[in-house]
């Protein structure tokens, strides 16, 4: 399992005064549904893939009822999920009504077993692939110093 990168070249925000430079972006190879991660969770229990996807939509209603109501939800060491609100304000105290919050946003929050496996991500060039060029386990702590294409 690697992460995809690609090089793309754009402007500091920092110091928006400054060149061009160039910067490792991740790629997104396939956009996963809720059917295929019941699929892979089916097979490493005794559920059947019908049942592991009922699991999972029983636990997105949950988790969206709980955040409705004003509830944070952790998920073990996975994470927490939480709302943020946008909003507007006003000069006065008494001049706020609801028609203040522009959007609910909803936030995750990764624990610390989801952050510690994040940071053990290996990473290929993309273009390294397209060209069949697909580097070894091994030969990866090169290829991070050649990002150059």
């Amino acid at each position: 399992m690697s992460i995809f990168l690609k090089p793309v070249q754009r402007i500091n925000p920092s110091d928006p005064d400054a060149g061009k430079k160039w910067y490792p972006v991740q790629v997104t190879t396939k956009l996963v549904d809720e059917t295929e991660v019941a699929t892979l969770v089916a097979e490493g229990t005794t559920l059947n893939p019908m049942e592991a996807l009922m699991a999972i939509r029983r636990l997105r209603n949950v988790v969206q009822r709980m955040l409705l109501d004003g509830k944070s939800v952790r998920l073990g060491d996975w994470g927490s999920f939480n709302i943020t609100l946008s909003t507007k304000g006003e000069e006065g105290k008494e001049d706020l009504t609801v028609r203040n919050v522009k959007s609910v946003n909803i936030n995750f929050q990764p624990g610390a077993d989801l952050r510690l496996a994040m940071q053990k991500a290996d990473f290929i060039w993309l273009n390294k692939v397209l060209e069949g060029d697909i580097p070894s386990s091994s030969d990866n702590e090169e290829e991070e110093e050649d990002p150059a294409m």
